[in-house]
């Protein structure tokens, strides 16, 4: 573990690096257990959830024993690398949540990973006009019955539910709003009341903030909603109190949320580090404030052009760093390490932890 790190950054303090080779130096021990997960399904949900007319409970992830191994889901794409994760993490799913994987629409999915978690379902990608093969796959391996489209006709068109009936997916839904804001707010309305959410940036630009913020989010059971950077979020802060929340963290800096943004959300505490990376950290940290094990951790690249990995391992639920290949970067991995310990690391996408 982390010996391209070390390559990179000789200078890394060697007691925390020894810890982390230590801890994945061998093989996980074969595992027996797996996390049991209940779906909730809201009374407005626009699919019909076979677990929730049920009952029904379903394996999760592996429960390692010991818990000290590193995991890399890494596929030769996207698509697949969203399967990967998919089946690592919802292994018995029939619902699954379908996004646009496509990164002029990355934005419309920021919030569907606490939905996918809620519903016991992996979130799935696919593009504007067509299911991808790996996410195909996964739909007909699994015979899967019900899978919920998050995002409008732009993001995935129209056709998407007629080519997920050829699949042999029985009910189809969608959830959608005017906009990326109001879709946020569409996602939410379907989670149980929670009594704190999470708040970050809707524009392009900082979509990274939500992203960081959609994992510790999933895990707790928690909406992620978008606001612009400025101006009147009434309607967002209307959604938040109607979801029982009475607090928020919003995650980013005043860059990306202003003061005048934040200040008109009840409760809310503002969530972040010097760049993306240290706002990732300290989404993380707020995650584990508030119930996460802070050992437990996922990493995924922190690139522009890999954010959508990010957005695919969001519903496994757990503390999400970020990574490159720069110093700062790993700096922040480091950090977390040094201060929380590793029981589980799993690498999503392009990261690489092994040599």
């Amino acid at each position: 573990m982390l010996r391209s790190a070390v390559r990179s950054l000789p200078r890394l303090a060697a007691p925390v690096l020894a810890t982390a080779l230590a801890l994945a130096a061998a093989p996980p021990a074969a595992a027996t257990e797996r996390q049991t997960l209940t779906p909730v399904c809201a009374i407005a949900l626009p699919i019909a959830h076979p677990g929730c007319a049920a009952g029904r409970t379903y394996a999760g992830a592996e429960l390692p024993d010991p818990a000290n191994y590193l995991t890399e889901l890494r596929g030769p794409d996207r698509w697949s690398t969203a399967a990967l994760v998919a089946e690592a993490g919802f292994p018995q799913a029939d619902v699954a949540v379908l996004v646009s994987g496509d990164d002029d629409h990355l934005v419309d999915a920021l919030s569907a990973g606490p939905l996918a978690r809620t519903l016991a379902a992996p979130l799935l990608l696919a593009a504007a006009d067509r299911v991808p093969a790996a996410t195909a796959e996964f739909l007909t391996r699994h015979a899967v019955s019900a899978v919920l489209v998050v995002g409008g006709p732009s993001s995935l068109d129209a056709g998407t539910e007629d080519r997920l009936r050829a699949l042999g997916v029985r009910s189809v839904g969608r959830v959608a709003g005017d906009d990326r804001y109001a879709t946020s707010r569409a996602v939410a309305a379907l989670l149980p009341p929670a009594p704190h959410a999470w708040v970050a940036a809707g524009s392009d630009a900082h979509r990274v903030d939500a992203l960081a913020a959609s994992g510790p989010a999933a895990g707790l059971g928690q909406p992620v909603l978008l606001v612009p950077g400025d101006g009147d979020v009434g309607a967002t802060a209307e959604a938040l109190r109607a979801s029982g929340a009475t607090s928020a963290s919003v995650v980013g800096g005043p860059g990306a949320v202003s003061e005048a943004v934040l200040s008109q959300f009840s409760g809310a505490t503002r969530v972040a580090g010097a760049d993306r990376f240290g706002t990732a950290a300290a989404a993380a940290l707020e995650g584990v404030r508030r119930g996460l094990p802070a050992g437990d951790v996922v990493i995924a690249p922190g690139g522009d052009d890999h954010l959508v990995d990010a957005l695919a391992a969001s519903p496994l639920g757990r503390p999400t760093l970020l990574l490159v290949d720069t110093p700062a970067s790993y700096d922040v991995i480091e950090a977390w390490w040094s201060l929380n310990g590793s029981t589980r690391t799993t690498a999503v996408g392009p990261v690489r932890l092994s040599g």
